[in-house]
């Protein structure tokens, strides 16, 4: 039975420094999946917020640009901005 002598040290702490790259790169990936799900749920609101703003009529106060579109001039895209939401709508130009 000579040959179960268990781990040695230097054994133990190539698997702790294993383990520990494993739970930083884990941790940075938690960190970043909370900001982008702050980030949607921001985005979701705005979203949210705009649109029922565009069916209700009530465009006042939004961020919005008209633009003709060159293959169809009979077209104009309208661009309705709040916050990080952005919403495109085609009619026909008057």
């Amino acid at each position: 039975m000579s040959g179960s002598r268990g781990f040695t040290l230097l054994e133990l702490m190539v698997a702790v420094a294993v383990v520990a790259v494993g739970f930083s790169a884990l941790f940075e990936l938690l960190g970043r999946a909370r900001l982008e799900q702050a980030y949607t749920r921001a985005l979701k609101e705005d979203l949210f917020q705009l649109s029922s703003r565009i069916v209700e009529g009530k465009t006042e106060g939004l961020e919005r640009e008209k633009r003709p579109l060159k293959d169809y001039p009979e077209l104009e895209e309208v661009t309705y901005q709040l916050g990080s939401a952005q919403i495109l709508v085609y009619r026909l130009r008057r």
